[in-house]
Order: structure tokens, then sequence, then C-alpha cells
């Protein structure tokens, strides 16, 4: 989703993906969580059609909390980062590459 353009996405799949995360992120294990918090933000940071679901849907998570253990990352607030790239005037702005 960050380099494919968004005609080539399955907007179904990911909406039902959305769904998924609001049901089950807070019972879903440590790294998961993360994971999908992360989803959320990708979703709506660069499928333009989905901006609004995917904050909708970080809104009704709410603050997602994942043990880092005794280090001084965050967990980042899905709709606030969305927001920020709202803001930012680069939604939907895709990468030419992956970095792995």
């Amino acid at each position: 989703m960050t380099i494919k353009d968004d005609a080539e996405l399955d907007v179904t799949e990911l909406k039902q993906l959305l769904e998924r995360v609001r049901e089950t992120i807070h019972q879903a294990p440590n790294r998961v969580r993360h994971s999908m918090n992360s989803f959320v933000i990708a979703v709506g940071s660069y499928v333009k059609a989905l901006t609004d679901r995917a904050i909708q849907t970080a809104e009704e998570i709410g603050v997602v909390n994942v043990n880092m253990g005794n280090t001084s990352c965050k967990v980042p607030d899905a709709a606030e980062y969305i927001r920020k790239v709202q803001k930012r005037g680069t939604i939907n702005k895709k990468r030419k590459t992956v970095k792995c």
C-alpha cells in the first residue's frame, strides 16, 4: 500500500482488516497490538479513500498499550499521527521503493 497505486489495492479487504483491528486489538499479544496500530496508521496515511475510516477506527480503539520493556519507546496515537500527515498534505504520497 505504500508503493502501489490505490487502484491496485483491494480496498474492501483493507476495510475488513480495519474492522478486525478495531474488534481485536486490545485482546491481541503485545507485538501484534503494535503491528495493528501501525497498520491503521499506514492505511490512513497511504490510502486516501480510507483515511477518514482509519481515523475513526483509531479513535474507537483509543490508547494502545504495548509493553516495550525498559525502553523509552512509545506507541504512537494513530488518529493523531494520521491527522499530522493530513495537515502536512502528504496523504496518499507513495514511496518509490520499499526498505527492509
